[in-house]
C-alpha cells in the first residue's frame, strides 16, 4: 500500500424491496458483545434505526461478529422517511440507517467499555439473496453459528439469536410468520434445521 494511501472499504447498496444476508464483524481482535447489557442495546438499536427501513427474518449475534437476513422496504412504504429527497438520496436511505445504527451503537459500546476508535471492521456486506433454497438454507446457516462456533450444542440454547423467537409464540418484532410460512409449519421449521442439509452450489456463500 503506498504511503498515506487511505484504504476505505466499498459502500454496499441496498435495494428497494429485496431480500439480502447482511453481516458484518468488529475489527481486529475486537468483540461486539461483552456482556448481556452490549446484545439488549444492539437489538434495542435494531429497533431504532433499522426496522422503519427493512423487515428482518432472521439474526444471530455471535461475540465478534452478526448475521442478519433482512427485506429492504419497498419504495412506497417509506414515503415519510422520502419525502423531499431527491432520487438519488432516496437510493442511500437503507446505507444511511445502517450507518447511523452502526455509529449509535459504537457510541454506546465505547461508552461502557472505556474504548476508542472504530468498532466495525465494513461499513456492512450484504449478499442478494435472490434463490428459494439459499434463503431457506441460509435462515439455518444463520441459526447454526453458535454451534459452528462451539458455543453452545443446540439451537435453543443461545439466546441472542431469532430461533426460539421464530419457535415460540411470544410477541416479536421479527417477521415470524413469513419465515414460518417458507417451511411449512414450526414442525418442518425445526425438522429442517436438525437436518442441516447444504444443497450443492451453497458453500460459496458460507462465510463464519
Amino acid at each position: 500500500m503506498k504511503p498515506g494511501y487511505k484504504y476505505v472499504h466499498k459502500q454496499e447498496k441496498l435495494d428497494f424491496g429485496k431480500i439480502y444476508h447482511v453481516y458484518n464483524k468488529a475489527i481486529g481482535n475486537e468483540l461486539l458483545f461483552k456482556t448481556h447489557s452490549d446484545y439488549y442495546f444492539f437489538l434495542q438499536k435494531i429497533e431504532r434505526f433499522l426496522l422503519p427501513v427493512v423487515d428482518i427474518y432472521v439474526y444471530c449475534l455471535i461475540p465478534n461478529h452478526f448475521h442478519f437476513l433482512i427485506m429492504t422496504k419497498q419504495e412506497h412504504e417509506l414515503e415519510v422517511l422520502l419525502k423531499g429527497k431527491s432520487n438519488e438520496k432516496a437510493s442511500k436511505v437503507f446505507q444511511q440507517s445502517f450507518s447511523n445504527f452502526f455509529n449509535s451503537y459504537s457510541k454506546s459500546y465505547n461508552k461502557a467499555h472505556g474504548r476508542a476508535g472504530r468498532l466495525f471492521l465494513y461499513p456492512f456486506k450484504r449478499i442478494l439473496v435472490d434463490k428459494d433454497d439459499y434463503f431457506l438454507t441460509l435462515v439455518n446457516y444463520i441459526h447454526r453459528n453458535p454451534i459452528h462456533h462451539g458455543i453452545v450444542k443446540g439451537f435453543s440454547d443461545w439466546k441472542y439469536s431469532s430461533y426460539n423467537a421464530i419457535i415460540s409464540n411470544n410477541e416479536t418484532r421479527i417477521s415470524r410468520e413469513f419465515v414460518l410460512d417458507c417451511f411449512g409449519s414450526i414442525e418442518d421449521f425445526i425438522h429442517f434445521h436438525e437436518q442441516n442439509k447444504r444443497p450443492p452450489g451453497m458453500d460459496k456463500y458460507w462465510l463464519e
